[in-house]
């Protein structure tokens, strides 16, 4: 993310404890502390790194990051939860199609973006299970994967009965363990978004109306005969 896009995206909400305005020098501190703390993170993994090391490489002491952040998991969250902030934005101008084109895109980019930085998506990938509301997961699934389910049951693509908040949150669920799955190396990287994708359909397959189940059923037969995964990687290597 450009450092002048970074900066302007906290300046968005970042106040001092006053609730005022942080200055364009404050402003650039925080972007240069949330910068480092994901490159350490992506180097290290989470449990590894510790706050002195987290405030040495933001250019801060140890007693200013927790004035700032509170904790060494707040600060993660923030600077996770910025990134999943600005890949919102970014795919909501990729988004076209019905709902059902909205939701394969946002599963295709989501993926592409875990891939583009692996080592910082591996390093938190467990982390997501416990503290998605912390981490703005919820927030992201929310305003991305429920308005695409959302758009579907109002084409009538699925049944009238879908409760759409229940779906958006067990695909959040699953997508999260799908990540696990390919993190912990059980999923090549590039069948980690045929995984995702399956997982999707899985879910709204049994929900749509007859004119689409078809289709859907023949996506999901299809993807489950070109993966593989656990003890077939494994007799591989």
């Amino acid at each position: 993310m450009p450092e002048v896009a970074l900066v302007d995206r906290i300046g968005e909400y970042a106040t001092d404890r006053r609730g005022r305005k942080l200055s364009k020098n404050r402003l650039l501190r925080r972007a240069m502390i949330m910068r480092q703390t994901l490159l350490l993170v992506a180097e290290r993994g989470y449990d590894a790194v510790t706050v002195d090391e987290l405030a040495a490489a933001g250019g801060v002491t140890k007693k200013t990051l927790y004035d700032i952040y509170g904790s060494k998991q707040a600060l993660v969250a923030q600077a996770v939860a910025l990134r999943l902030d600005t890949l919102i934005g970014n795919f909501e101008e990729m988004l076209s199609g019905d709902g059902l084109a909205r939701l394969i895109t946002i599963v295709e980019q989501t993926c592409r973006a875990v891939l583009d930085t692996p080592e910082l998506s591996r390093a938190l990938a467990p982390r997501l299970v416990s503290s998605a509301d912390e981490f703005h997961l919820t927030a992201f699934f929310e305003r991305l994967h429920r308005q695409a389910i959302a758009q579907m049951k109002a084409e009538k693509l699925i049944q009238p009965w879908v409760n759409v908040d229940f779906t958006a949150r067990s695909m959040m669920f699953d997508q999260i363990a799908v990540q696990n799955m390919w993190a912990g190396g059980n999923i090549r990287d590039e069948d980690y978004t045929g995984f995702a994708l399956l997982g999707a359909l899985r879910i709204v397959t049994p929900l749509a109306r007859a004119s689409l189940r078809k289709d859907l059923v023949e996506n999901v037969r299809k993807l489950q005969s070109e993966l593989s995964y656990g003890q077939e990687l494994a007799a591989e290597n």
